[in-house]
């Protein structure tokens, strides 16, 4: 796996076993006669004998440092990372950021000035999972799957007035819900869902330190595949008069993303610590789709039908995590760190209200916005 350095030095992995001790050559057979003779008999060469092979294998987390002689010994036969599989579940709590522009939703009619605009709908901290999985199958290589998936990106926002409140123009004036209204509410939801398979290669080193913990370090180099699928719906809901008369308009778009990715990820391990963190990046060829539902006013009746439209392009998905773990067992680890995401190219479903009345108005697509996540991930993992 890699290979192995002692001492802040690198040399060709030792060809160890696991559980098997270490193949001392000729010189060293021919200081332990002379310690045997000095210290004087079969009792005592009996101790060091067993001394000299506890020293043979790494102490576990529980058990005191090893001197620094000993440390260089065990290590000589220490298999770095100890473990060949991975399993990995981390819950999300992420802010979302949208880059959607500032179109204005709603006008005051007294004042004129907007009383509701996109930036508006920003969703607030959204939840999801992570789930990795992965193994080393060789010395050097390996490769994992991955899911994310964040779920409750909602935003919502409301504003009233005495009958005062209208949609932006030619719309608003054409619907007689959409003037003149007491109440609009405006409602955004997403979803985003993350699909990875890569293959790494790996380097991987242990280290003698002062207090000869164990301690590793591996350096991977991951290429792979992605899948991306955004999916969201905007709605505007105005009510008017007495009693209440409803209308809304409510769009519908998804974004899916397939590609190639490339990154890079770190981990080193001590003790009962572990660092690790990575940064991945895709390029994609994009398919995006919006669709809106019929526009009816209460007296003006069907002003607008059901329309849709499609667009391909390339967009781009980055990822950045640093996370620390600290180690229950030998096997099992909790896990805390911080992440960034970042997506463009993506159909926003606030960004394709269009308050046109002409023919063909809602039917176009606007697949140029983006999004960027960022918060903390919590979890367990586990390694063995």
């Amino acid at each position: 796996m890699g290979m192995n350095a002692v001492g802040g030095g690198r040399r060709p992995r030792h060809p160890c076993s696991r559980g098997t001790s270490v193949a001392l050559g000729a010189g060293a057979w021919l200081v332990a006669a002379l310690v045997l003779v000095v210290t004087g008999g079969p009792a005592r060469a009996a101790d060091d004998a067993a001394a000299s092979t506890a020293a043979a294998s790494l102490p576990d987390m529980a058990e005191a440092p090893l001197p620094d002689e000993a440390c260089m010994e065990a290590l000589r036969c220490f298999c770095c990372p100890t473990w060949r599989h991975y399993a990995i579940f981390d819950v999300l709590f992420l802010q979302r950021n949208n880059q959607a522009g500032n179109q204005p939703l709603v006008f005051n009619t007294d004042t004129g000035a907007a009383a509701m605009t996109v930036q508006d709908l920003q969703p607030s901290v959204a939840t999801g999972v992570r789930l990795f999985y992965g193994e080393l199958f060789t010395d050097t290589l390996g490769w994992e799957v991955g899911y994310t998936g964040i779920y409750g990106m909602f935003g919502s926002t409301t504003v009233t007035g005495p009958d005062n409140l209208e949609l932006p123009a030619p719309l608003g004036l054409a619907v007689n819900n959409f003037n003149g209204a007491e109440q609009v509410t405006a409602s955004y939801w997403s979803t985003l869902n993350l699909a990875e398979f890569n293959l790494f290669r790996y380097d991987c080193c242990s280290e003698c330190g002062p207090r000869c913990r164990r301690s590793c370090h591996c350096i991977n180099w991951l290429g792979g595949f992605v899948w991306a699928g955004l999916n969201e719906q905007a709605s505007l809901n105005a009510i008017c008069c007495s009693p209440p008369e409803p209308a809304s308009y409510t769009v519908r778009t998804s974004t899916n993303y397939f590609g190639a990715q490339v990154g890079m990820r770190g981990r080193r391990e001590w003790d009962r610590w572990a660092v690790e963190g990575w940064w991945k990046t895709a390029l994609c060829g994009t398919s995006a789709y919006q669709s809106a539902d019929p526009i009816v006013g209460t007296i003006s009746g069907l002003e607008r039908p059901a329309v849709s439209s499609s667009a391909t392009g390339v967009g781009f998905i980055g990822s950045i995590n640093a996370t620390l773990i600290y180690r229950l067992t030998e096997t099992w680890g909790l896990r805390a760190g911080y992440n960034l995401y970042w997506l463009t190219n993506a159909a926003l479903a606030p960004s394709q209200w269009d308050f046109g009345t002409a023919a063909g108005a809602g039917s176009a697509i606007n697949d140029n916005g983006g999004l960027f996540l960022h918060g903390a991930n919590l979890g367990v993992e586990a390694r063995w």
